[in-house]
């Protein structure tokens, strides 16, 4: 009888991860599409921090560094905040969607930099599958070159139609819950919009990221 119930378990299971991580396909041609990144291309963001004025948020793809991680494309993208930079990020694209390879942050008064050696997957290609059944979790446990681990994990909550200030959106909402290894345990919300990248998200806890 556990064996029989094994058996429907993975079954069952099979809908909810195909096309995250199971795809062979070299090609990552869609995918590019689907994720929104390009070099050049500039996100602008109002950032809701609870003050009567939004302050001004901007992402910007500045370059593929082919030298990040071993000759891999990773598209290098800087987050500034009231025209400050606050964080670094280095993505990758491939065939099964957007992965976090490492990043520079400021924390406070620190710059805390992570290099995963394991690329933490952020988003799966696609989110839904052609028969409607999405994707709805997955994780990535990770070591860190300079030291420690963490574990990501991302729910998908489903589709969710947001009025943002650049416009109407579709989106997949994501709750993402990082775990770092010895400290705290947060979970941000994501609004993912296919071709248009993140269109509201917040970083950090309680800041909203909202396309503009």
């Amino acid at each position: 009888m556990k064996g029989a119930c094994s058996i429907v378990a993975i079954i069952f299971l099979l809908p909810l991860w195909a096309g995250c991580g199971g795809s062979t396909e070299v090609n990552n041609t869609d995918a590019l599409a689907y994720i929104g990144l390009s070099v050049g291309k500039v996100f602008n963001y109002d950032i809701d921090i609870g003050l009567t004025l939004p302050q001004a948020g901007k992402l910007e793809v500045i370059k593929l560094d082919l030298e990040y991680a071993n000759g891999i494309e990773a598209y290098q993208v800087e987050m500034r905040q009231n025209n400050n930079l606050i964080a670094t990020r280095w993505f990758q694209i491939t065939s099964e969607g957007l992965f976090l390879l490492g990043e520079g942050v400021k924390e406070g008064n620190d710059y805390v930099e992570r290099t995963y050696l394991t690329p933490i997957k952020l988003v799966c290609y696609p989110l839904e599958q052609q028969n409607g059944q999405l994707v709805q979790f997955w994780s990535t446990q990770s070591d860190i070159e300079e030291g420690g681990s963490e574990n990501h994990r991302f729910d998908n909550n489903g589709k969710a139609t947001l009025d943002l200030p650049a416009g109407q959106y579709e989106t997949f909402g994501l709750t993402h819950t990082r775990s770092i290894d010895g400290g705290a345990t947060i979970a941000l919300e994501e609004n993912f919009s296919p071709e248009n990248f993140y269109v509201q998200f917040e970083f950090p806890k309680d800041s909203i990221w909202q396309l503009k």
